[in-house]
């Protein structure tokens, strides 16, 4: 039996106003609804529904982004050619299929030809469906010609494919298989010299590799896929709307404005990296051969690249519908959709095992045909492969976890549910990270680059991670997301039925009614341990999560008490109201026959009605009430069953036992890195199981400890060190004193010292001392680099100045500029 944990008074009180106030919301936002339409509207309807010729669709997001190109490609196109007006020109009287095949010919002449390398016919035959889909929408639905669509169709296959040598040839489809997946992460943690905007990138592009690989998600269903502003007019209606007031902004913009000379274009909200951006991560040595740290380059942007500085969002901004619920604003993996829990161990006499619930529901098509699949995970002895280890490290990360305490590893491990009585317990998020994604971007602020806690990874940042990384590995062939994709179906192909390889691949089942309607959302299958190529046994997990007993707890509440709902009773405005109303007509039918039996059919009948919706009224918050106490119950269980675990934890000693340490292949600025490749590259696994549980805590430490620091581009090798020759190490003699080690922070400071940089605790020791070759080198690097001139109030944050990290904070520059001057000795640019 389990533990019977009574939820405070105080709590159950509120969760049950909550339910009473939100209920009084819903029922006056529906009776707004119900708006009374006379049957003239009706008709009305009919005619202006009659009179329409069709129907608009309602198209994705990539539909739309990819008629907006069309649309641009063809407004250029008649500037060219001197078509005039494009939506006139588009129309079906004035596009005939000589003006087609000629757009495609100019088409191959501009954005193929142009490339100097042999193009595809497929991506003509992509702008011809395109095409189709914007002369459809132009036209009421029509779609061009089956005559002459077939001709373009044999123009393209014909005279394109001849006159530019199209390509028919297919790509190459590369399959990622698990020795490849080892070799990515191992080179990734341990051998990759590129640099991330933040060490948190690092780990989420490990994580999102991961999840791709037991999943086989496409890349939408963890990041953001969004193509920015090409979905939201795709057909130019705003553009004619405005057309008038924009002239007239141009006609009253003075162009030769002196504030506005030699602006670029500004950051629109869109997506931070996109392939044109690429240079602000392409690893080229742009320092001094003096310098550690050099120049105008951050790293990460040069003069001629830096992006306009990016405001860090108001986290607390959250939008709400009409019912006041929070929305989900992004198409992305966000916590609500994870569910990570401490199992107890089906083998008797071995510690709990952690289990993660992964529902993906943004699959390709999910606006039409939704499918949410729900995927477990369970854990992996070596923590490079064990993805609850990287989201274990997210969460502690994003101080996302609800119950306050678990900032580390070791309470998670070192849970023991038997002696409570307990099956299982759910690790609960905090209800401001629900909505939130769970791999976000990386935003350039005044003090550097830092994780955004609202917007989503861009999938162009996480394509150009992995292509980078394939190619920094040596593949021969580009790696893409889809490459663990063909991995994970080929996996799954043959190690289980037909019907579990489409629920898991989110494909239109083969297996007719039962695959399609009947079939359980929850995966039963390993497939984790099908992608490793491990054995696929059921080691009791997979069934018990399958089964309703795993969140049975007999302690639960049946419901709310009588006594206790006749106060939530008097306080709904729909019960008073009715119960007034019965009132009233008891008291007037009594008034005037005395019993209400001795009353006309009519009356009884009415009294009936008002008496049936009055309990109607009381039962359906009863119900309610009934569901959010044992819904409270359930969650605060969960919670008091971890801080019971955690204050077990505390009040024990627990000894970690270090594995063995290899020596490390190479030395990276960041001395957590250099420890974590130690820990994760051991791939051993004849070890016992404490010494597992040892080596995965430490990993998971030691990744959070690393997800909080940055590198810096550097062009110092990173081979490993060479030890001293323990020849010519003279032994200290006895009469020696020991040497004080200098402070490395000093007070006063070098005049070529970036006083920003010595405050950064997230980079390392080395480059927080770094000196640059002369001092207008570091006058270019804070005002390009860290905005200095664009801070409203500077920060202080030399380890002298902000003993307690908070920093030292200033009114304006110039107060900054003079107490650096004065007090570290830095000269700033006047």
């Amino acid at each position: 039996m389990g533990p019977t944990t009574q939820t405070p008074a105080a709590d159950t009180l509120k969760t049950l106003q909550n339910v009473q106030k939100r209920r009084s919301d819903v029922n006056r936002i529906l009776k707004e609804r119900q708006k009374v339409h006379s049957g003239e509207d009706f008709k009305l309807l009919e005619d202006n529904l009659n009179n329409k010729r069709r129907l608009p669709q309602k198209d994705s997001d990539n539909t739309k982004a990819s008629i907006y190109y069309i649309r641009q490609k063809f407004i250029k196109y008649c500037d060219h050619r001197g078509a005039g007006e494009w939506r006139i020109a588009i129309l079906k009287q004035n596009c005939p299929k000589g003006r087609i095949m000629a757009f495609l010919r100019w088409i191959c002449v501009t954005y193929i030809a142009k490339k100097q390398k042999t193009g595809k016919k497929k991506s003509v035959n992509q702008y011809w469906r395109d095409f189709g889909m914007l002369y459809q929408r132009m036209n009421n639905g029509d779609l061009v010609d089956k005559d002459d669509a077939s001709e373009v169709v044999t123009y393209i296959n014909t005279v394109l494919k001849d006159d530019f040598d199209l390509d028919t040839t297919s790509k190459p489809k590369p399959v990622v298989g698990p020795d490849d997946l080892l070799l990515l992460l191992v080179h990734h943690w341990a051998r990759d010299e590129s640099v991330f905007p933040t060490e948190d990138d690092r780990h989420d592009v490990a994580t999102i590799m991961l999840f791709d690989s037991y999943t086989g998600g496409r890349p939408a269903e963890f990041v953001h896929a969004s193509r920015g502003k090409a979905n939201q007019d795709p057909l130019g209606e705003a553009d004619e709307d405005n057309k008038c007031e924009r002239l007239q902004e141009v006609l009253e913009k003075d162009y030769y404005d002196e504030s506005d000379a030699g602006d670029g274009p500004e950051y629109d909200g869109g997506e931070l990296f996109d392939d044109n951006d690429q240079d602000l991560f392409i690893d080229y040595d742009s320092f001094d051969e003096d310098v550690n740290m050099g120049g105008t380059d951050s790293g990460y942007c040069t003069e001629e690249t830096d992006d306009p500085m990016i405001e860090e969002p108001n986290y607390d901004d959250t939008e709400l519908d009409e019912f006041g619920e929070a929305k989900r604003k992004y198409k992305a993996l966000c916590y609500e959709d994870i569910r990570i829990w401490v199992v107890q161990n089906p083998k008797r006499g071995e510690r709990d095992l952690l289990a993660m619930e992964v529902s993906l529901r943004h699959h390709k098509g999910a606006d039409n045909k939704p499918k949410p699949t729900t995927f477990l995970f369970r854990e992996n002895p070596l923590a490079i492969l064990c993805p609850i280890s990287h989201m274990l490290v997210r969460a502690i990360r994003d101080d996302a976890i609800l119950v306050d305490g678990y900032t580390s590893a070791e309470p998670f491990f070192g849970t023991d549910l038997p002696s409570e009585g307990m099956s299982a317990f759910k690790v609960h998020w905090k209800e401001e990270w629900l909505k939130r994604p769970v791999f976000r971007r990386s935003v350039w602020t005044a003090n550097g680059w830092v994780k955004s806690k609202t917007e989503p990874m861009p999938y162009s940042t996480y394509n150009f991670y992995i292509n980078r990384l394939g190619r920094n590995a040596g593949f021969e062939d580009q790696l893409t997301s889809y490459c663990f994709r063909r991995g994970t179906a080929n996996a799954v192909n043959g190690a289980a039925s037909d019907s579990v390889r489409d629920q898991v691949m989110r494909h239109d089942p083969s297996t007719g009614v039962f695959g399609a309607a009947y079939r359980d959302h929850l995966v039963r299958f390993n497939v984790q341990d099908a992608f490793l190529e491990s054995n696929v046994s059921d080691d009791g997990l997979t069934r018990a999560f399958t089964h309703m007993s795993l969140r049975c707890n007999p302690g639960a509440p049946k419901g709310v008490p009588d006594g206790t709902m006749k106060q939530f009773y008097a306080g709904d405005p729909e019960i008073v109201d009715l119960e007034g109303q019965c009132a009233q007509l008891r008291a007037k039918i009594k008034w005037e026959y005395r019993m209400i039996k001795k009353a006309p059919a009519e009356k009884r009948k009415e009294y009936k009605d008002l008496r049936g919706q009055l309990l109607n009224a009381k039962k359906c918050l009863k119900r309610e009430m009934d569901a959010a106490i044992r819904k409270d119950y359930f969650f605060s269980i969960h919670n008091d069953m971890m801080k019971r675990q955690l204050e077990r934890h505390r009040n024990q000693l627990v000894v970690d036992k270090d594995p063995e340490d290899p020596e490390p292949k190479m030395e990276h600025q960041l001395p957590e890195r250099t420890r974590l490749q130690e820990v994760l590259c051991d791939l051993s696994k004849d070890l016992c199981p404490q010494e597992i549980f040892a080596r995965k805590v430490l990993a998971i430490n030691l990744m959070v400890a690393l997800a909080g620091k940055q590198e810096v581009r550097t062009c110092k090798p990173r081979s490993p060190s060479t030890p001293p020759d323990p020849v010519k190490i003279e032994s200290p003699s006895l009469d020696s004193h020991p040497v004080l080690e200098p402070d490395p922070f000093p007070l006063v400071c070098e005049k070529t010292q970036c006083i920003i940089c010595i405050g950064n605790q997230r980079y390392s020791l080395e480059q927080r001392k770094c000196t640059f070759k002369r001092v207008s080198n570091m006058w270019d690097h804070t005002e390009n680099v860290h905005k200095l001139s664009l801070q409203e109030r500077p920060v202080c944050e030399h380890p002298k100045c902000s003993p307690d990290s908070k920093g030292l904070f200033f009114d304006s520059v110039n107060d900054f500029k003079c107490h650096v001057g004065i007090v570290h000795k830095i000269n700033l640019r006047p």
